[in-house]
């Protein structure tokens, strides 16, 4: 299957409301622009919603300058206490402190060495503590676009999943590969990628959901094996 720019034009109508508001989009493009602050960012959305990760990236803002060189000589108990509306936070504030060490220990606290090299940019991101394939591919994905790093998290591998061109056994590079080639690259400019690869995101999110699945109204519902087998048998 490929998404048809039908399909891409009607995501667009049926999601962009729930794109994300301006001043989240603001601050997280603001983010991005430093890859250590888009890092620990990400390391703070592990297992968590969006809501909480911004209040955790806040709270750790407010109290330390987001670089390796200060949080990697911080308590770890100060880290947590900073970003502990994010849940989770004695695991990801053992990280933070850890990943900042190794920073400067591998790097010289300038992660922006390895980033211009894009061969092994995921191994050497991945040799990170706590940096598995969905962060290591948000921080590529920010340099080099989707088509090259296409994130897969938990609403994207379901959706991969119920359309049928992955199963609950495939990797995460399988399913990466899959989702990659349905999207119609050759006709999406550089500039508008983070646009679909969102509103897709966001119908998995809205529309696949995974306890209470809207299918009689999914874009994708003709080409889905979940919709056929366990919705049209039904009508």
């Amino acid at each position: 299957m490929k998404l048809s720019q039908e399909i891409l034009s009607k995501m667009e109508k049926k999601y962009s409301k729930y794109w994300w508001k301006e001043d989240e989009e603001l601050q997280y493009k603001k983010i991005s622009k430093d890859a250590f602050k888009l890092l620990i960012f990400t390391v703070l959305s592990q297992n968590t919603s969006g809501a909480n990760t911004r209040k955790a990236y806040i709270g750790l803002q407010k109290k330390f300058d987001v670089t390796p060189s200060i949080l990697a000589n911080v308590d770890v108990e100060e880290i947590a206490e900073a970003i502990k509306p994010g849940g989770l936070h004695n695991i990801k504030a053992r990280r933070i402190k850890k990943i900042s060490q190794e920073i400067i220990e591998r790097y010289g606290g300038d992660l922006n060495k390895i980033l211009n090299k894009r061969e092994n940019l995921k191994g050497e991101l991945m040799n990170l503590s706590g940096i598995g394939n969905k962060t290591a591919d948000v921080i590529i994905s920010s340099l080099y676009g989707h088509r090259n790093a296409f994130v897969v998290d938990t609403h994207m591998k379901r959706v991969a999943i119920r359309i049928g061109i992955a199963n609950e056994k495939s990797s995460y590079e399988e399913i990466q590969k899959a989702l990659r080639e349905i999207f119609p690259w050759e006709r999406i400019s550089e500039d508008k990628e983070e646009r679909i690869a969102g509103l897709f995101w966001l119908m998995a999110k809205y529309t696949c959901d995974a306890r209470k699945p809207k299918c009689e109204e999914c874009l994708l519902k003709k080409f889905c094996k979940f919709y056929k087998h366990h919705y049209k048998k039904k009508s």
